[in-house]
């Protein structure tokens, strides 16, 4: 019983530090993007299109905090150990 324990602490463990990984990688990304877009005269395609990504990659933070509750949840009611079974 102590080894499922420490099997979903570390599953959770492994979750979160993904979650916020993938965050801070969107984070940079995004802010790149606008320091580049800084750099261009706003009226210019590119520069427009820079924008759009950049809202694209923090946009992206949500789904990820989503997946991330919704795999908590799956950890924690042991969904993922009882396919193991089989």
């Amino acid at each position: 019983m102590q080894a499922n324990i420490d099997s979903k602490a570390r599953r959770r463990k492994e979750a979160v530090k993904n979650a916020v990984s993938s965050s801070l990688m969107q984070l940079a990304a995004g802010a790149l993007l606008l320091w580049f877009r800084s750099r261009l005269e706003p009226s210019r395609p590119l520069a427009v299109l820079l924008l759009a990504v950049a809202l694209l990659d923090f946009g992206i933070l949500i789904p990820i905090w989503i997946s991330l509750k919704i795999r908590l949840k799956e950890i924690q009611g042991g969904e993922e150990d009882a396919a193991a079974q089989y």
